[in-house]
């Protein structure tokens, strides 16, 4: 493909280490939780959220982001007899948390959910129960640092390829039938990781399809061996779906009982209680839960969770009154809204602000007129108006981002840099001359005096309608045809579309950004895009183990995929979590993803 402007840009630029190490303070919008909800949760996507760069190379479970794997072997003078060893101190224990108590949140109780963690990755099917009601062997921070959860520490790497695993002793399934509160052991393990790649059309793919095997070593013990060396393994293992259920239960009721909310059997800290449709969920405490607390008595503080379905009308007041002790973490509010509420009730709530892990997006069919010709994606990338595109939910609802969004700096692009990008920056005209020149080559749309017409499913009005104005400068007609998000997503999975717009929620590596979307035959390349030398970079990042190396290999595997426009890419959402002042223990940064179990959380007397 011939060189363009943009890639003539990048690639002449300087990339030093200081540029490539420079991070950038994210601005912060907010949307609605009603939209995101509504019309931006995926039922047949990754999930979300943060992440820093590549887990391999972390030398502990807290290091920073940009250091974030634990499981690199130790340099050769780590074991030297002079160093002496750190003496370990305990926390002190805490005596002022309360326990007990019901948190009350208010959220869509709706009954058309589905609660096996390998079908759905849906924000209220995780509010609801799921994401409270089971474990994952590894899990990831506000900051995207992965750390054990199942697992008693992160796994021992002997080589490129072996992960060996050791499992928390002291954890146990919920004392229902058929487990009955049984130990959950290493073959648990290996069953409810090998199930996400079972033949199952509905089941979430591509994530784990790099593990070759699972040997059981001992009944605690587990073995993970990659196909080749991959670089998000640990990641992946710790993403939101990756939910361990319970072998006995799916036995009994088969995959379509585990769709079901009355068959949720997990290890997690709260079990599963009442479910009323459009009405009311409630889950109880988890008496046999092996995490501690930090007053030396074991998790969850509270007795239990209550969430009831309140209109958007009514859910501002019921939060006032106390009603409602928390909006969701899994989305949260818009900027405005938690504007709105800090005015009303100053420091009786506090303020959270989450980066989170959906993006919007523009797909163009690649198979089909007009977007079969490269030259008019590249042309739909240059005249869309990003400063606008940007915040697809209202003002302040997202940061820029390239194929790969800002959490992942430096493997992403910066906004400093995508504003001196062709398509981002903030002067258009040379981006609109640039477009029309290309129209001109393809010889249709403007360039043929044409209007070129055609249906766009979207989600919801968001960033649909501006995009429309924008290209209507190039003689394309964007019909656009609202869609529920059932529909939206079935029609976008079965490649019914030209062009759509919507929302779509994200995960905790790259690799699930530019992989999974984009390379040949990747379960979500919803655009059919294809091309040999793209393929090749997207193996070279996924099985770069070294952090720096792999971020260089990202970013050169973006820009491909920004020559060959198969996706406009605009915005990152930002939400805006709000809690009560008397509700403690939320994790800050507040994590990008859905699994939110609050275990940890516990209200004043």
């Amino acid at each position: 493909m011939a060189e363009n402007y943009w890639t003539r840009y990048m690639r002449r630029r300087p990339m030093t280490r200081r540029t490539f190490l420079k991070g950038t303070a994210l601005a912060g919008g907010g949307a609605a939780t009603a939209v995101l909800i509504g019309c931006g949760d995926d039922d047949d996507d990754e999930p979300a959220p943060t992440a820093a760069p590549d887990q391999p190379d972390q030398p502990t479970a807290t290091a920073a982001p940009d250091q974030p794997d634990a499981t690199e072997a130790p340099d050769d003078d780590a074991d030297e007899p002079d160093q002496p060893e750190a003496t370990a101190t305990a926390a002190p224990v805490r005596t002022d948390i309360t326990r007990g108590g019901i948190l009350t949140l208010a959220s869509p109780v709706t009954g058309d959910q589905v609660y096996d963690p390998a079908i759905t990755n849906h924000a209220t099917t995780y509010a609801i129960a799921m994401g409270r009601t089971f474990n994952r062997i590894l899990n990831y921070d506000g900051t995207g640092v992965v750390h054990p959860e199942l697992a008693e520490t992160l796994p021992e790497q002997p080589d490129e390829l072996s992960y060996v695993f050791k499992l928390n002793p002291n954890i146990r399934w919920h004392d229902l039938p058929p487990a009955n509160g049984r130990q959950f052991t290493a073959e648990d393990a290996a069953f409810g990781i090998n199930r996400f790649n079972e033949p199952n059309a509905e089941f979430i793919q591509g994530q784990l399809d790099q593990i070759d095997t699972i040997e059981v070593i001992d009944d605690l013990t587990f073995r993970i061996v990659t196909k080749e060396p991959f670089a998000p393994m640990l990641r992946f293992l710790a993403d939101d779906p990756v939910l361990m259920v319970n072998r006995e239960q799916r036995e009994a009721v088969g995959d379509e009982g585990m769709k079901l909310y009355e068959n949720q059997l997990g290890t997690g800290p709260f079990i599963r209680n009442t479910f009323d449709p459009g009405v009311y969920a409630k889950v109880d405490r988890n008496p046999n839960y092996f995490e501690m607390g930090e007053d030396g008595q074991q998790l969850p503080y509270l007795d239990g969770i209550e969430l009831i379905a309140l209109s958007r009308e009514a859910y501002e007041g019921a939060f006032i009154t106390g009603e409602v002790d928390l909006v969701s973490f899994t989305t949260g509010l818009s900027l405005t809204e938690a504007e709105s509420l800090q005015g009303q009730m100053g420091d009786r709530i506090d303020v959270y602000r989450k980066l989170h892990s959906a993006i919007s997006e523009t797909h163009m069919h690649t198979q089909k007129p007009p977007f079969n010709d490269v030259r008019v994606r590249q042309a739909v990338h240059l005249v869309i108006n990003r400063q606008i595109a940007a915040n697809p939910l209202g003002p302040g609802s997202g940061v820029l981002m390239g194929p790969v969004p800002q959490n992942f700096v430096p493997q992403a692009f910066t906004e400093e840099e995508l504003l001196q990008m062709p398509g981002w920056r903030e002067d258009k005209d040379q981006d609109i001359a640039d477009a029309f020149e290309l129209m001109n080559a393809a010889g249709v749309g403007v360039a043929a005096d044409e209007t070129i017409t055609f249906n766009t499913p979207f989600q919801c009005p968001c960033h649909a309608t501006g995009i429309k104005a924008d290209v209507e400068q190039l003689g394309l007609n964007l019909e656009l045809e609202p869609a529920t998000s059932a529909d939206y997503f079935a029609k976008r999975a079965q490649g019914e579309f030209i062009m759509n717009i919507g929302l779509e929620v994200g995960g905790i590596d790259p690799d699930t950004y530019i992989y999974h979307r984009f390379h040949t035959g990747a379960p979500f390349n919803r655009t059919a895009f294809s091309d040999p030398q793209v393929d090749r970079l997207l193996e070279i990042q996924r099985a770069t183990l070294d952090p720096e190396e792999r971020a260089q290999a990202i970013r050169e595997a973006s820009l491909a995929i920004i020559e060959h426009s198969p996706q406009a890419f605009t915005a990152q959402l930002v939400f805006w979590p709000v809690s009560r002042s008397y509700v403690h223990g939320h994790a800050e940064p507040v994590p990008a993803g859905l699994t939110f179990n609050f275990a940890r959380l516990w209200k004043e007397a």
